[in-house]
C-alpha cells in the first residue's frame, strides 16, 4: 500500500514468505498477521485449498479482515491508514467491478489484469502504484501463473510436482516493465 509512518517490524515480502511457510489455511494466516509486527501498510490477499479467502488490511498500528473478492492499492476498512492519493486506485477498482463478468475464464481474467487496454493494469510506478507483475493461483491444484510486466503470457509453475520431489523447470521470469525506474532483480 505505502510506506508512510513505518513501524518496527517485518516487511511485506518477508511476511508473505512466513505465511507460506507456516500457515496451512486462512485462519492461521490471519492469526500470524495479528501477532507479527509490521514495518509498513499492506493488504494480504490469502486463499487456502478449501477456497476460504480473506483480504487482511495491515498497518504498523492496526489490522482488519474483510471477506471480499476485490482489492486494489487502497484500504477499504483501515481508511485512516490510506496514503494521501487514492483516487487512481479507487477508479481502477470501479473499472474492475464494472468490466468483470460474473463468470470469467481464468486466462481471460489474467489477461484483463495484465493488459493495459482494460485499464486495470497500472503504469504509475513513480507513485509506487504500478503493476510490476500479474499472478494467479489455483490453491486446489497448487498451480501458479505469473508474468512480469504487461501483455505477457503467464509462466505456469506446478508446485504440486515440486512438493513431491520434482525439480521446477523454471529458473527465471522475464518481462519488460515500462518505466525508467530501476528495480532490484536478484
Amino acid at each position: 500500500m505505502h510506506r508512510k509512518h513505518p513501524g518496527n517490524g517485518f516487511v511485506c515480502y518477508m511476511i508473505g514468505r512466513l505465511i507460506l511457510q507456516y500457515c496451512k489455511d486462512v485462519p492461521e494466516a490471519i492469526k500470524l498477521l495479528e501477532e507479527i509486527p509490521h514495518r509498513s501498510s499492506f493488504s494480504y490477499i490469502v486463499m487456502d485449498k478449501h477456497l476460504n479467502h480473506a483480504i487482511i488490511e495491515v498497518s504498523p498500528r492496526s489490522i482488519e479482515v474483510r471477506y471480499d473478492r476485490t482489492c486494489t492499492n487502497h484500504f477499504k476498512l483501515l481508511t485512516h491508514e490510506n496514503r494521501n492519493y487514492t483516487k487512481e486506485s479507487k477508479e481502477r477498482l470501479s473499472r474492475l467491478l464494472k468490466k468483470t463478468p460474473q463468470h470469467l475464464d481464468k486466462m481471460d481474467a489474467f489477461q484483463m489484469f495484465n493488459d493495459p487496454k482494460f485499464e486495470i493494469y497500472s503504469k504509475l510506478f513513480k507513485s509506487w502504484s504500478g503493476t510490476i507483475h500479474t499472478s494467479m493461483y489455483e490453491p486446489q491444484s497448487l498451480t501458479a501463473y505469473i508474468a512480469l510486466g504487461e501483455n505477457q503470457s503467464p509462466l505456469k509453475v506446478d508446485f504440486s510436482k515440486w512438493l513431491t520431489g520434482s525439480s521446477l523447470n523454471e529458473t527465471q521470469i522475464t518481462g519488460k516493465i515500462d518505466t525508467d525506474l530501476t528495480f532490484a532483480t536478484e
